[in-house]
């Protein structure tokens, strides 16, 4: 079966990698400014993940699963999404500085005669963040492309004082709860 990834996501493409997924790239066309889902985060990662997920299947043939994917920080009850502009950037950075939020990730899967989401959470807490490290990590261009505007896989990193839950939920794709379903369907080997 075709194993096929709706994201071209660097850092999910390197986590299916890790646990020796053979899979393909297509990524969704999927606008995401312009989907309207409900601010409630678990809600709001399954609307986007089918989204693609589902955009991306209807896109290809013979016997696949695709596998779509979203992530966001919610600050105060808040959806950060990924920041447009280096103000923009700041200012999610230094509202995260010295406080906690959540990471949502949301996996959807879409394959013949069935789908499946899962999704997880992870707290983290920052410490606080000098405006020199702030605007050394805005330009690197990394907060760009990541919800909240920043990753926890780069210089980001130094930002983290502690997380509750899953590392690589904060990267935008629960390895583990991924792996776990593909081996229960007998999908990965």
């Amino acid at each position: 079966m075709r194993i096929i990834l709706a994201s071209s996501s660097p850092r999910r493409q390197d986590l299916l990698r890790r646990i020796g997924i053979d899979f393909e790239v297509i990524p969704s066309k999927v606008v995401e400014e312009r989907i309207e889902c409900e601010k409630d985060p678990v809600e709001f990662v399954k609307c986007l993940s089918s989204k693609k997920a589902k955009e991306v299947y209807e896109r290809t043939f013979e016997e696949r699963l695709v596998i779509g994917a979203d992530t966001i920080v919610v600050f105060k009850g808040k959806i950060m999404g990924k920041p447009k502009t280096p103000e923009e950037a700041r200012r999610y950075l230094k509202a995260l500085s010295e406080e906690s939020h959540e990471v949502y990730s949301g996996v959807y899967f879409v394959w013949d005669g069935g789908e499946h989401f899962i999704f997880d959470k992870t707290v983290v807490w920052f410490r606080k963040l000098p405006e020199e490290i702030i605007d050394k990590y805005i330009s690197t261009g990394s907060p760009f492309d990541k919800a909240g505007g920043y990753g926890i896989q780069d210089l980001g990193s130094v930002f983290v004082e502690k997380i509750e839950g899953d590392f690589y939920n904060v990267m935008g794709f629960p390895i583990g709860k991924v792996w776990e379903f593909l081996y229960k369907k007998g999908w990965w080997k």
